[in-house]
């Protein structure tokens, strides 16, 4: 049965799909909404989940659009098959077939934090249907590796034992951050109490290891379609920063990683411009 969600005065069905890939049959749970032929396709983060996009549901300007959010494998409301790998090699094959059928064209990828290192494989993967690509934080180089390089540290035993638990610990401990991140903060846990700790420790092991080899970077840079890297003004000072100067950026104020969600008044706002 689908799932009924509420997003303020937005109330929509979540629906689910199957999908087969390497021999892995998945449940996908995902929102969609038709529109014109141009359908944005939001990527969510590690240990996140569709519902970090809740607010382009009722944003004046999108309803024009295709808009279909989803929860990749092993987050949010998808299937968590053992027999899946989830590598970001598969999770942007898994977004391709996503697309596929639901038959959408003309894509504006959106990718947040680990989204973006899965919305860059997924366009190599598109090209003839990839009308722009917009960074949203995502993984480019080593640096960008947090959370993913943390999960890592322990074995993957630990990790599900101890460490996935230390982790939500931690995060439901920062309570110094502005009350429009704990909104973020709230919204996160939500999302990271739906994940799968194999999922995200194997995502991990995948993203660290795509991070560092310096690959996604060179990605981003040649990606012959429109682009634009999306910021926190509290992240503007970042290590990739310095390597982004022939790229087109937006800086969302009074906001960190979770940009759509801290600020998501100027995020949707500005991000229309750049689609």
């Amino acid at each position: 049965m689908p799932t009924i969600l509420n997003c303020g005065i937005i109330q929509f069905m979540a629906n689910k799909i199957t999908l087969t890939h390497r021999n892995a049959h998945l449940t996908i749970s995902y929102n969609l909404r038709r529109g014109s032929e141009d359908s944005i396709v939001f990527i969510h983060g590690l240990g996140a989940c569709m519902d970090c996009f809740r607010d382009v549901w009722g944003f004046p300007g999108y309803q024009k659009y295709t808009i279909l959010t989803f929860d990749l494998p092993g987050y949010g409301d998808s299937g968590r098959p053992r027999e899946y790998s989830y590598s970001m090699e598969d999770h942007a094959a898994i977004s391709k077939l996503l697309i596929e059928e639901l038959n959408l064209n003309r894509i504006h990828i959106i990718g947040h934090s680990m989204g973006g290192a899965i919305g860059l494989l997924l366009a190599q993967e598109i090209t003839s249907i990839v009308e722009s690509f917009i960074c949203l934080e995502g993984n480019l180089i080593s640096e960008d590796c947090s959370g993913s390089r943390a999960a890592i540290k322990y074995s993957l035993e630990d990790f599900q034992k101890e460490g996935f638990e230390h982790l939500k610990s931690e995060i439901s401990k920062s309570e110094d951050a502005p009350s429009t991140h704990n909104v973020s903060q709230k919204l996160f846990l939500g999302c990271l109490s739906k994940s799968d700790p194999y999922a995200f420790y194997k995502s991990s092991e995948s993203l660290v290891k795509w991070s560092d080899s310096g690959k996604l970077l060179w990605l981003f840079l040649g990606l012959d379609v429109r682009k634009c890297y999306v910021f926190g003004e509290t992240n503007e000072y970042s290590p990739v920063m310095k390597l982004l100067t022939s790229v087109p950026k937006l800086r969302i104020p009074n906001a960190g990683h979770a940009m759509m969600t801290d600020n998501p008044t100027r995020f949707y706002r500005d991000l229309l411009t750049e689609l």
